[in-house]
């Protein structure tokens, strides 16, 4: 019965991982971690991982204004990329919009990203 409910959005680069899963009993979108690597400018790779993230919802028929969780996590955090976080962040998602959120400073991250977000959404 749980699997009628849920609606798998394969993922368009990594194979074997659904992009998103759709929960139509709830109208949960669950985006799986989307990153874009562009290892040598951090404040492109969130913008592009920010627009994949973006891409992801729209695949599974929401948007951006309808994100309720994001985790963020970042490749060697420290207060030079929080900064820029914040800032590309902000240029993409309006304050009143903001959601609930978690960032998380790793060792490593999938295929050199130096940023990877995961997310719930509504419908």
């Amino acid at each position: 019965m749980t699997a009628q409910r849920l609606t798998r959005i394969p993922a368009p680069v990594v194979p074997g991982i659904s992009d998103s899963v759709i929960d139509t009993a709830t109208g949960l979108v669950y985006v799986s971690g989307v990153y874009v690597p562009v290892p040598d400018d951090f404040a492109r790779s969130t913008e592009l991982t920010f627009r994949a993230l973006e891409e992801a919802l729209v695949r599974a028929g929401t948007n951006l204004d309808n994100l309720v969780r994001v985790n963020i996590y970042v490749k060697h955090l420290d207060e030079d990329k929080l900064q820029t976080y914040r800032r590309v962040r902000d240029s993409i998602i309006s304050s009143d919009q903001m959601p609930a959120s978690t960032l998380v400073g790793v060792h490593s991250l999938y295929n050199e990203a130096t940023i990877e977000i995961d997310a719930i959404a509504v419908l």
